[in-house]
């Protein structure tokens, strides 16, 4: 592998890809056989002895190798190797859940990465539910789960849980802020871990005393445009993007405190100045809707916080434009490691890393500057092969024609956020 360059380093990884896809092509299409011949509680027993899985392993390949079987274009496709074994199992399970264009998701599958194809499934099957979704969140309602048991192996308890997007995004909020509110209750020194202070979290929330204290309460973020022509609310989602039955979100609406927000108006506090330090309720809010969730990890935004591009410190306002949603490891990267943030030409912020002294070119090209610390290996050292000399604007340099690779541009006009408590 030292001797490769970045280019044919690339290629492996490419032709490892496609490998990867044939071969579970491969695998469906004998599972798939085999459980038509033999019943899937024998195909189950020999995917236990071939492929030395575990129980729930076994099910699950012999459930997917059946959706994988329904879904033609799609296997033949990953046959192919034009699309990854992930996304071929989310159109099999999307597809065996209610109406899909098998057609439309196998060409988005062929050019979006993981993430974005996940969106627009979710989009698709809105879209194609014929209810608004209605139908789509009742069974995603009936899918929830939630197990609870001792482990034989040290006596610690495991949580296991699933849950539809309204409550997972309840139940998150409630977990965020009380994270934040332990975090800022701790002595100083404390060295909880953020997984500990998670648990920790939970405990107080599922074991609160509910005659001392109120029930935790949650901000839920939802976005929804307003049709002018018909009055009416139209294209709910989430925070992280689920698109929402207006019925759904108006239940929401008749158990919460709303707050309306238009951010283009003068009335809310999104630009202070040098009036406070922290980012006000409006600006967070305001925040979320922008940036969605942190600008360099992408984690959700209930657990980022707000960090002045400008420094307060050096005389930086508390203005919404000078303001962006980060975590705390990304925060910690800007404050002591030196990465900064930019503004990319589609308006949305993004985190760089610093500029490497020196590069590592791959073997056989010439370098400048001092050679390699005998210590460091070329294989090591890959990861340090981008030169220091791209300039900053090629990354904001990617033709329009492109719009997979885009982030939303924050023009709030014309839309109603709704922030329900």
């Amino acid at each position: 592998m030292a001797g490769l360059s970045l280019s044919e380093l690339r290629a492996r990884l490419g032709l490892i890809k496609k490998s990867e896809a044939r071969l579970a092509a491969m695998k469906t299409a004998a599972l798939a056989e085999y459980s038509c011949r033999g019943g899937e509680g024998l195909a189950r027993r020999v995917v236990l002895e071939e492929l030395q899985a575990s129980k729930q392993q076994a099910r699950r390949e012999v459930e997917t190798a059946s959706q994988l079987s329904q879904v033609p274009e799609t296997l033949d496709a990953l046959g192919a190797g034009e699309i990854p074994e992930a996304h071929a199992k989310q159109i099999a399970k999307a597809a065996s859940q209610g109406p899909v264009d098998e057609a439309v998701l196998v060409e988005a599958a062929r050019r979006e990465d993981f993430g974005t194809f996940s969106r627009t499934l979710r989009d698709h099957q809105h879209e194609r539910s014929g209810d608004d979704g209605t139908s789509l969140m009742a069974k995603q309602r009936e899918r929830r789960s939630f197990s609870f048991f001792k482990s034989p192996d040290d006596g610690m308890f495991v949580l296991n849980g699933r849950f539809d997007p309204v409550a997972g995004n309840r139940m998150e909020a409630a977990l965020a802020d009380e994270v934040r509110r332990l975090r800022h209750e701790g002595k100083d020194g404390d060295q909880t871990a953020f997984d500990q202070r998670m648990a920790d979290a939970l405990e107080n929330l599922v074991c609160a005393d509910t005659k001392d204290r109120k029930p935790q309460g949650t901000t839920l973020v939802l976005t929804a445009d307003w049709d002018a022509v018909n009055q009416k609310l139209a294209g709910a989602r989430l925070l992280d993007g689920t698109p929402l039955p207006v019925s759904e979100a108006l239940r929401l609406a008749c158990n919460a405190d709303i707050v309306p927000s238009v951010f283009d108006t003068k009335n809310q506090e999104l630009w202070v100045g040098r009036k406070h330090r922290s980012a006000t309720e409006a600006q967070r809010a305001a925040l979320i809707i922008r940036d969605k969730h942190c600008i360099g990890c992408a984690r959700s935004a209930v657990w980022c916080e707000a960090h002045h591009i400008d420094e307060w410190l050096t005389g930086g306002r508390t203005d919404i434009d000078n303001l962006v949603l980060v975590c705390k490891s990304c925060h910690h990267n800007i404050h002591d490691d030196g990465w900064t943030v930019h503004r990319n030409r589609n308006g949305a912020y993004e985190l760089r890393p610093p500029p490497k002294p020196y590069a590592d070119y791959p073997a056989g090209q010439a370098r400048s500057g001092p050679p390699l610390a005998k210590s460091q290996s070329r294989s090591g050292a890959l990861a340090d092969a981008i030169p220091d000399a791209i300039p900053d604007a090629i990354p904001d340099a990617i033709p329009d024609a492109f719009p997979e690779v885009g982030v939303t541009t924050w023009q709030p006009e014309g839309s109603r956020q709704l922030l329900l408590s």
